[in-house]
């Protein structure tokens, strides 16, 4: 795993221990969706806070699975209330206009795996996808 990953997941694990206490299975997602993972967690965290505060608890949201499936983020947890559920369709559907890699506007990209990208990232893919190919034919340049 790549040290970007290791230091997103290390410090989501600190800011959010309640969410993150049991076993999740990563961050199966790329970078491109990180922030908006940070800010999901951050107002999932707050909103049950202030839930608290008001005499109104909402249990407390563990996360199950985070992932990239068909191109789009999902994000399976337990607990929450009506206004979570809201917020993680919300996620999803920003990561749904979001590249995977890098975070800029994107839209789902076919072509074996789907994958939200943005027009620079699907261009490497597409080289790399080239490269393989010629490569695995015997026509390397």
């Amino acid at each position: 795993m790549s040290e970007e990953y290791e230091l997103f997941a290390k410090k989501m694990e600190e800011r959010f221990p309640k969410m993150f206490e049991g076993k999740y299975g990563g961050f199966a997602v790329g970078a491109g969706w990180y922030p908006i993972l940070e800010i999901l967690c951050s107002n999932i965290q707050h909103h049950l806070d202030w839930k608290e505060k008001q005499g109104n608890p909402v249990q407390q949201v563990t996360v199950s699975q985070i992932k990239e499936k068909f191109g789009g983020l999902r994000f399976y947890y337990d607990g929450g209330d009506d206004e979570i559920s809201g917020m993680v369709r919300m996620a999803e559907a920003w990561a749904d206009a979001s590249c995977e890699e890098c975070g800029a506007p994107g839209k789902s990209r076919n072509g074996g795996w789907i994958r939200t990208l943005c027009d620079k990232h699907e261009e490497e893919h597409q080289e790399r996808k080239r490269a393989q190919e010629m490569k695995s034919s015997g026509l390397e340049e």
